[in-house]
């Protein structure tokens, strides 16, 4: 990512406003460990509770919503050559991923209150630097699904409140659609925007392009996010396996297209082939819960942990290391990226082995998040002296 010189400031606030990936990837990596130890726990008999909501929760709005705003709060002003993120805007994202997860294992309205009020805050400030002047000028038309996927999971945590604080019981449909919108739609739709924007640079060294605005392209994404978004009452109000289907097609046609996925990396480092496969098994793994319906849930774990976690951990490699002093790291293939790699493969496999043998679920769940865990720990052993290095000189 590109940067505009800028006039440094001392302290700490200044530093982690110009650099907030800092602070919002490892609180990610810790949020993950949150979200999985519930079902180690469980698994090992710890904890006697099976805590479905909590787990999702944390993983999706805390654990990945963390890393996707340091992601989203360090590369749109610096894209767009516009401020940094103020002190204010840097509290509610780091507020929003932790509020959601404390709050989570009882307080479900509660939990979505605050963190759609904490991501608002987000949601303006991208939405103010990506579809103001600049932004037309520096970001491309596929830029336009990063506020629509706020906007969507801001809206979809309103409505799991509503249905919670009346009880999921009585309002099914509010909830299962409210969760949807939180839970695939977001991030989906976040993986569009931001992959259609970056992966031809991470994955084969393609510099970013003048983007003039195109207003035909603009609506055309806008018309695409739309199917996306229409896609969850569909599955909700009429056909789960159409809903699923029009968000394979919606969303995974526009990612393939507009980062040309068919082409693969040819950029040197392995964590560049992790986000080229990790983008196509984000439509894989709608397609396959769409082709098969009673095995939605495991279904959609591929695109969970296969896309969604990988994606993320493989991309917040690439800035931690660029922006933090230790790019040689980034062309080779260490030890630690194969590690998270296998090891992710392996949770994803454990959670489908959960559905084809509930009999023994204890043990594919505690093999599953102990897989997690692992892998989280692999990357941490290659960030974690770049997190905590200076600012890379400019």
């Amino acid at each position: 990512m590109s940067e505009l010189p800028q006039r440094r400031e001392g302290g700490p606030v200044a530093a982690l406003r110009r650099d907030p990936w800092r602070a919002f990837f490892p609180l990610g990596v810790l949020l993950g460990w949150a979200g999985v130890a519930n079902w180690l726990l469980w698994a090992l008999g710890v904890s006697h509770r099976y805590n479905a909501v909590f787990h999702a929760t944390t993983q999706v709005q805390g654990s990945l919503t963390a890393i996707a705003l340091g992601f989203l709060l360090t590369f749109v002003p610096r894209r767009t050559g516009t401020p940094p993120p103020s002190a204010g805007t840097l509290a509610a994202g780091l507020l929003a991923p932790v509020a959601v997860t404390v709050l989570a294992w009882d307080h479900w309205a509660a939990a979505q209150v605050v963190w759609a009020a904490c991501v608002a805050a987000v949601a303006a400030f991208v939405a103010r630097r990506a579809l103001g002047a600049r932004g037309a000028e520096r970001l491309p038309p596929v830029f336009v699904w990063v506020p629509v996927a706020l906007v969507a999971g801001i809206g979809g945590a309103i409505a799991v409140a509503v249905a919670a604080a009346r009880g999921p019981a009585d309002e099914p449909e509010l909830w299962l659609l409210g969760r949807g919108l939180v839970l695939q739609g977001l991030v989906t739709a976040l993986v569009v925007g931001v992959g259609g924007t970056m992966l031809p640079t991470l994955t084969r060294g393609e510099p970013p392009g003048p983007t003039p605005a195109r207003g035909r392209r603009r609506l055309a994404q806008v018309a695409a996010a739309l199917v996306f978004l229409a896609s969850f009452p569909v599955e909700v109000y009429a056909s789960p396996r159409l809903g699923l289907a029009l968000r394979a097609v919606s969303a995974g046609a526009v990612l393939v297209a507009v980062a040309r996925l068919w082409r693969p990396p040819t950029a040197p480092g392995l964590h560049r082939r992790l986000i080229w496969i990790a983008g196509w098994l984000l439509p894989a793994g709608y397609a396959a819960a769409a082709a098969f319906p009673g095995q939605r849930t495991a279904a959609l774990h591929v695109t969970f942990i296969g896309s969604f976690a990988l994606l993320a951990l493989s991309v917040a490699l690439h800035v931690t290391l660029s922006h933090g002093g230790h790019p040689a790291a980034l062309a080779g293939r260490p030890w630690q990226v194969r590690a998270m790699a296998l090891l992710l493969a392996a949770a994803t496999a454990f959670r489908l082995l959960l559905a084809l043998d509930p009999a023994r679920s204890r043990a594919w769940l505690a093999l599953a998040a102990a897989s997690f865990v692992l892998a989280t720990l692999a990357w941490s052993a290659l960030a974690a002296p770049a997190l905590g290095a200076g600012p890379a000189p400019e």
